[in-house]
């Protein structure tokens, strides 16, 4: 896995994050700049992807292309997208997000001792997604920032990750 491409998918998901907290943009603000951000999120993947052909291929980035590409495809080609359908949207991409992560955690616990940082991120993520997919409306003014705050979460998260995978490889 590339550091270049891992940065530059968290750097993508941190520019709606940023987005939000500096405009003060609505819900239906939030799903387009969000739509964008994960469609370009699957061009880099594909772009990655087709220029790392050769190597071997690591599922979690194909997992993770693969769901921005049809979120982001979901987002921009739903005909009349409300704030729930974005709210809907945005819970199953992050409980998706979040069940990667867990997932990565239960398979690399022999390996790094780092499983305990994505078991316990994938399932705040889970539980991320289940508290949006069920916001209640008297607070639709608080979504966008509580989008804002899962997306610097998760970007953080990973930005951590592999930068703490890669420092324990070249200490070795």
């Amino acid at each position: 896995m590339k550091l270049g491409y891992r940065i530059t998918r968290a750097a993508l998901l941190l520019i709606p994050a940023i987005l939000i907290f500096t405009t003060h943009i609505s819900l239906d603000g939030v799903s387009i700049v969000f739509g964008a951000s994960v469609l370009t999120g699957a061009f880099a993947t594909m772009l990655y992807l087709f220029f790392h052909f050769d190597e071997k291929v690591n599922t979690k980035i194909m997992m993770e292309g693969l769901a921005d590409a049809f979120f982001g495809v979901v987002l921009f080609t739903y005909p009349n997208p409300d704030s729930k359908f974005f709210l809907i949207i945005f819970s199953a991409w992050i409980f998706y997000m979040g069940t990667l992560l867990l997932v990565s955690g239960l398979s690399t616990m022999e390996r790094t001792e780092y499983f305990w940082l994505y078991i316990l991120a994938g399932i705040t993520f889970l539980a991320v997604g289940f508290v949006i997919m069920n916001y209640n409306p008297a607070f639709k003014a608080s979504v966008p920032s509580l989008v804002a705050i899962v997306l610097v979460i998760y970007s953080s998260v990973n930005l951590y990750l592999l930068l703490k995978r890669k420092t324990d490889i070249y200490m070795n």
